[in-house]
């Protein structure tokens, strides 16, 4: 079978295996319930058997228990779904959202393109997908309190969820693991900061429900000289103690009383 230049071994198609990729095809993903509905099968019928059968013959990738994709003719030798990986990230688990490193780079906040895609939900996560079509993929189970500030993007008009800028912001000093470290925040800030909206940096850093996440704004805003710093003061709440400033190096360096904060890095103003 041949696509313009490109020759493309496959195993060739039944005319009811025709007639089901036509018909799927239209969707980026089907499940196996949609393969029952387009097949007129049963419970009882060997929907499985045919999924299966499809794949070995190199028509569709499982991308995880119980949905596929189509693998079109333009993929040439490369076998791919030519899905987006934020596209497939939305099939991983439910209710999904992009967010932390991957967040940053869609967002153009970050120049670092992060090996793998961080994807955060609302819902447990009992096994991490790993490697997808080619694709790391890591999965954050949030509590319910933190999922918030999510907004709808589209990629070759396939809608998908991404955390908003001043989200993906509080979420990268909540979870700073999952950005590159503070370090990287604090660029976000220092560069971008006439991107994004103070009045809502300011909201979620309190509805994220950690006090740290308000000690390290407050002080990367200050050392910077970002915003009404003031104002955010009276605004959040600043539980005793000493957090670090970034929890992912070495609990050592100077303790700052205003911001109760364990400063362990070096902040450029």
């Amino acid at each position: 079978m041949t696509n313009g230049e490109q020759n493309i071994t496959r195993s060739p198609l039944g005319r009811i295996e025709a007639q089901f990729l036509a018909k799927v095809g239209v969707h980026p993903t089907f499940s196996i319930q949609d393969a029952r509905c387009v097949l007129g099968h049963q419970e009882s019928d060997p929907t499985r058997q045919f999924l299966e059968r499809l794949q070995t013959k190199g028509w569709i990738r499982r991308i995880r228990r119980g949905r596929f994709a189509v693998i079109p003719l333009s993929s040439g030798e490369n076998r791919t779904t030519q899905l987006h990986e934020f596209i497939v990230a939305m099939e991983l688990v439910t209710p999904a959202a992009i967010a932390y490193w991957s967040a940053l780079n869609h967002h153009g906040m970050t120049e670092q393109l992060p090996r793998t895609v961080f994807v955060a939900t609302n819902h447990p996560v009992r096994r991490q997908p790993g490697e997808v079509l080619g694709v790391r993929y890591k999965i954050i189970s949030l509590r319910h309190t933190k999922f918030f500030g999510i907004v709808k993007d589209w990629i070759d008009e396939m809608l998908f969820m991404v955390t908003d800028k001043e989200k993906t912001i509080i979420d990268g000093l909540d979870l700073p693991q999952y950005v590159g470290g503070v370090a990287e925040i604090a660029k976000v800030l220092s560069i971008g900061w006439t991107q994004l909206n103070e009045s809502k940096l300011r909201k979620y850093a309190v509805k994220i429900g950690n006090s740290a996440v308000a000690k390290r704004l407050g002080f990367l805003m200050e050392i910077l000289g970002l915003g009404n710093v003031e104002t955010f003061r009276k605004v959040v709440t600043l539980a005793p103690g000493f957090s670090p400033l970034d929890p992912t190096l070495p609990k050592y360096g100077k303790y700052n009383r205003r911001w109760g904060l364990l400063v362990n890095m070096e902040i450029k103003a």
